[in-house]
């Protein structure tokens, strides 16, 4: 059987969903399953496009140049989310022809994959899964990212166009399963839930690098954001609560990634003590990272209506940390981490309830322990990787258990 994952980001890239699917394409192969993975690689040059790598654990790795997308402004942004889907197509029919793909997984976002996925269906004949995980382009909308009428009307189209390629569509939510489902056209029973999921063994593993002395973070309780900084998150309010607390000298706060609003971030907080900067690191060293610090950030943006689970949470709690969290109202998200016991939630923009959780947290490591077990404990439960494989491959094979 072939399987080909066809997605924008992938190793090495250290986003959350690169390392996700990373692990679900790991995942397939201990079924001895061929795994191609169809993948975005940015450029700013030529569009020529390698042979198709091999990488860890005998996955087949096709990486196609595209217009860079990130840093850079909304009209080049958008080009090159059109032109993806057809270097991508492009890129497939010239090195991988030959290959058959059984089944597609489809990552989305961005949903402008619909035309790549649907060219590859029909010419092979192939059936698609859908790992949904951002409703685009109403969370756009949501955060003022996407303002013209007519260019989320052009979106919506590609994202029904999106659902009814797919054979079966995996949500991340209670409420994202109703809104799918909800859709016209869309068959309810090709829409399930599908947490993200995580690969607990290299969080298992001896800590080889010490970022606590590398980073200076000696006898401290650090707090740590480990991704994306961009309008989504609104890391904006964090730092309402950082300057609250800036002179607590056992606490430290660790932001470790990039995005449109980085930048501004880091010149208006240079200057505090409080706060260290870092960007993205190796994700085979973002494990060591994550254990070693005592509390996990999570931040959404308050105007948004649709739901997130950052894929972050899966990292934290493998790693037995308790979560901070301040999220959008009506998030699932609430009720999973109550529901886990695994740390503690507010809502965005209600500050005095964010800090009163901060200081809980920060004063009772006792607390901290307690939950970053129930964490663990659920995610283990909830979020393994093999167990997301199978709920996939159930739709198209017999699938053994204990494999």
């Amino acid at each position: 059987m072939n399987i080909l994952i066809v997605t924008d980001v992938y190793i090495p890239n250290a986003n959350s969903s690169a390392v996700l699917l990373r692990d679900l394409a790991s995942s397939f192969r201990k079924k001895n399953i061929n795994v191609y993975v169809l993948a975005l690689q940015e450029s700013n040059t030529s569009m020529t496009n390698a042979e198709p790598e091999t990488a860890e654990n005998e996955v087949k790795i096709l990486r196609v140049k595209n217009l860079k997308k990130k840093n850079v402004g909304m009209i080049r942004r958008g080009l090159s989310e059109v032109l993806l889907p057809y270097f991508l197509y492009r890129g497939y029919r010239k090195h991988l022809s030959k290959v058959n793909p059984d089944i597609i997984i489809c990552y989305s976002p961005p949903i402008t994959l619909e035309r790549t996925v649907r060219r590859l269906k029909n010419k092979y004949n192939s059936k698609v899964y859908l790992v949904l995980r951002d409703v685009f382009p109403q969370c756009a909308r949501d955060v003022g990212a996407l303002k013209q009428e007519f260019i989320f009307k052009y979106f919506k189209r590609i994202e029904r166009q999106l659902y009814r390629a797919s054979d079966y569509i995996g949500v991340q939510s209670s409420s994202d399963l109703k809104s799918v489902q909800n859709n016209e056209g869309i068959l309810k029973e090709k829409v399930q839930l599908l947490y993200n999921w995580i690969d607990f063994s290299p969080y298992q593993k001896k800590i080889e690098r010490d970022f606590r002395s590398e980073f200076a973070l000696e006898n401290k309780i650090v707090c740590l954001y480990a991704g994306n900084i961009g309008k989504y998150q609104e890391l904006s309010f964090l730092f309402e609560l950082i300057k609250l607390n800036k002179n607590k000298e056992d606490v430290v706060f660790l932001i470790v990634g990039s995005g449109s609003e980085g930048k501004e971030l880091r010149d208006t907080y240079s200057d505090y003590k409080n706060v260290v900067f870092k960007e993205f690191i190796d994700p085979k060293q973002y494990p060591d990272l994550v254990r070693q610090c005592d509390i996990g950030l999570i931040n959404l943006n308050r105007s948004l209506t649709v739901q997130n689970i950052p894929g972050k949470l899966m990292g934290y709690w493998c790693s037995k940390l308790p979560v901070l969290a301040s999220i959008n109202p009506g998030n699932d998200l609430l009720g999973i981490m109550k529901e886990a016991g695994g740390g503690l939630c507010s809502i965005t923009g209600e500050l005095d309830q964010y800090n009163d959780n901060f200081n809980r947290l920060c004063t009772d490591k006792e607390l901290r322990d307690e939950m970053g077990m129930s964490g663990y404990l659920y995610a283990k439960e909830h979020f393994a990787v093999d167990k997301a494989r199978d709920k996939i491959l159930k739709h198209f094979i017999e699938v053994e258990n204990n494999v």
